[in-house]
C-alpha cells in the first residue's frame, strides 16, 4: 500500500494494459534485429579476431528498452530508437563485403519499421500516464 495512493508509482502503470498489435510488432521488431546484430557480430569477431565487446552494450540497452516500450513507458520510445540506431552505425565500420552491407540494410530497416510502429497516431493513447480515476485506491 502506498502512502500517498493518489500518486502513479514511478515505474509504470498500477493496472497494466495489453499492448496494442502495433507495440509488440515494434518490440518484436527490435528484438529480432538484436539477434540479427548479434549474430552478425559474433560472426565477424571469429572471422577477423577482433575483440567486439564494445558492440553489446547497445544491442544490450535496445532489447531492454524494446521491452519498456512493449511495457508501455513513454519515455522507452525515443531512448530505444537511439539505442537501435547506435548498432548500425558502429557496424558501418566494419563493412567488409556485400553480406555485410545486406544485413546492415536489413537491419535498418528492421529498425525504421518499429520506429515508425511506435509512433503510430492509434498507438498514442497506450503511453499516455494512467490519470487519477483508473487507479484503485485502497
Amino acid at each position: 500500500m502506498a502512502i500517498d495512493p493518489t500518486h502513479l508509482p514511478i515505474f509504470g502503470d498500477p493496472a497494466p494494459a495489453d499492448p496494442p498489435a502495433p507495440v509488440r510488432a515494434a518490440s518484436a521488431l527490435l528484438l529480432v534485429q538484436v539477434v540479427l546484430s548479434g549474430l552478425h557480430l559474433t560472426y565477424l569477431a571469429v572471422a577477423t579476431d577482433r575483440d567486439l565487446a564494445l558492440f553489446a552494450v547497445p544491442l544490450a540497452l535496445t532489447a531492454w528498452f524494446a521491452l519498456s516500450v512493449r511495457a508501455g513507458r513513454d519515455w522507452a520510445r525515443p531512448v530505444a530508437s537511439a539505442a537501435a540506431g547506435v548498432s548500425p552505425l558502429l557496424t558501418v565500420a566494419l563493412l567488409s563485403g556485400p553480406l555485410d552491407v545486406a544485413l546492415l540494410a536489413l537491419s535498418v530497416a528492421l529498425i525504421t519499421n518499429a520506429v515508425h510502429l511506435m509512433y503510430r497516431a492509434d498507438v498514442r493513447e497506450y503511453f499516455l500516464p494512467a490519470d487519477a480515476d483508473r487507479t484503485e485506491r485502497v
